[in-house]
């Protein structure tokens, strides 16, 4: 993984939200790829409890809401898989893009599209300010600006995979 922000947003979106199990394949198969900066996955959330309503505060048992392991690192996956998008380096992009369709055809059940462009924010914005102060651009990772929630805490929006 580069540590760089000089990079081409690959958005794989499948016709159907992905289980966990193909997700973790997924993810998995993408990250082998060289040239790979960060990969952000997509989705609606899947709550661990109930936040409104007669049953606030009941615990939820949704079968999707479990840990998957990518890279070795294992993490709970927060969301049903609706969209990935792989942040690549610009000179691997062509050479690598065949391979991806590859493990696309071959990972997913259901039929896709990907699209190439600029999905996410690359530059420090003022939310990054917000949330790590001034001359912090030295003191954080590099893939994660731009990615800033700043009424969040990071451990529970962010997991960053090396």
């Amino acid at each position: 993984m580069m540590s760089e922000t000089g990079f081409i947003d690959v958005k794989i979106f499948p016709q159907r939200l992905l289980k966990p199990e193909t997700a973790e394949k997924l993810l998995n198969r993408i990250y082998e790829l060289e040239g790979i900066v960060r990969v952000l996955v997509h989705g609606p959330s899947i709550p661990d409890r109930v936040y409104y309503g007669p049953a606030r505060g009941t615990e939820v048992n949704h079968s999707d809401r479990r840990k998957i392991t990518v890279r070795g690192e294992e993490f709970e996956l927060r969301v049903k898989v609706g969209e990935i998008i792989v942040g690549m380096l610009p000179e691997t992009l062509e050479e690598k893009m065949e391979t991806i369709e590859e493990i696309l055809d071959e990972v997913l059940p259901c039929s896709y599209k990907v699209f190439i462009g600029a999905f996410t924010k690359k530059d420090i914005t003022i939310s990054d300010y917000l949330k790590y102060g001034l001359k912090f651009e030295e003191k954080i990772d590099p893939r994660v600006i731009g990615m800033v929630d700043p009424s969040s805490r990071m451990k529970d929006t962010v997991v960053n995979i090396k």
